[in-house]
């Protein structure tokens, strides 16, 4: 009778040890296709989540290059239309010529206006710094992102200013245009002869 009631609970006790090795089995099973089941849900959104901030940047970039160039534009005019200004108050305090023009090494005339520019007193108006000549200021356009051209009168690429305080009959315009070429963002600065700015 014990013999038979040990084999019985062995029985019972294998059994229960089968079915609950089963069940964790199948536990298992039901918990890793879950997983799986999340990280590709998890997946395909961040694939989603990806290909509509393409096209969002894709959207914008255009709107903020634009926006930059103006932005570029209006500033890179402004800083031509002050050093204008200095140019005229230094011909009158100086009571001499001062000349203004584009400069590539920061001591004389030549290069590109993109590339900066130079105000200085030019007694003998040779437009040389030499002798009693002095530089009143060097001007950059660092964070330009188009070309600067100048038209005037004579086609001269300077701009000299008399002891008056007015341009050497030297009628012209500053323009500004982006380099990717949108017309739509060009700027001008108009001088006449007072050397007063027209518009911008």
């Amino acid at each position: 009778v014990a013999d038979s009631f040990y084999h019985l609970h062995f029985c019972r006790t294998a059994h229960y040890c089968e079915l609950h090795l089963i069940y964790l089995e199948n536990s298992a099973s039901q918990d890793g296709a879950s997983v799986k089941g999340y990280l590709g849900l998890a997946l395909l959104e961040l694939l989603l989540c990806m290909v509509l901030l393409a096209a969002l940047l894709a959207i914008s970039l255009p709107n903020f290059e634009k926006q930059l160039a103006s932005v570029s534009g209006e500033v890179t005019l402004r800083k031509l239309a002050k050093a204008i200004q200095l140019g005229k108050s230094s011909a009158i305090a100086d009571a001499t010529t001062v000349t203004l023009c584009r400069s590539a090494d920061a001591l004389t005339c030549g290069g590109s206006w993109q590339e900066g520019i130079i105000i200085f007193t030019d007694y003998n108006s040779d437009r040389v710094i030499n002798n009693d000549d002095r530089l009143v200021r060097h001007i950059t356009f660092p964070n330009s992102a188009g070309h600067i051209k100048f038209r005037a009168f004579q086609n001269k690429q300077y701009l000299q200013l008399t002891r008056l305080g007015s341009t050497r009959y030297q009628n012209g315009n500053f323009t500004y245009c982006p380099n990717f070429g949108d017309r739509s963002l060009a700027r001008q600065l108009i001088i006449n002869r007072p050397a007063r700015r027209i518009a911008i």
